[in-house]
């Protein structure tokens, strides 16, 4: 790439720094990055697994109450002599 005056221009070099902000090698620094990446999407997965969790629950629950209630139905009922 030229400048204005017809000059080739530079690239700037590239100084990658890792977590910790120390002068990094380009594969430390990808490597810093995937861990970052590594824990974002783990937290992301406890979030979901815990909002499953509640809803297994009271799904749960709300079967048990199902199937007492049938129970309860079919104990009257066979009680009750027609």
């Amino acid at each position: 790439m030229k400048d204005l005056f017809g000059n080739e221009l530079q690239s700037a070099k590239i100084y990658r720094r890792d977590s910790n902000g120390r002068f990094a090698s380009e594969q430390q620094a990808r490597y810093e990055r995937a861990v970052k990446e590594a824990g974002m999407y783990k937290q992301m997965f406890l979030a979901a697994q815990s909002r499953m969790r509640g809803m297994a629950k009271i799904l749960r629950q709300k079967d048990e109450l199902i199937n007492k209630l049938k129970n309860n139905a079919y104990l009257v009922r066979s009680k009750d002599p027609l």
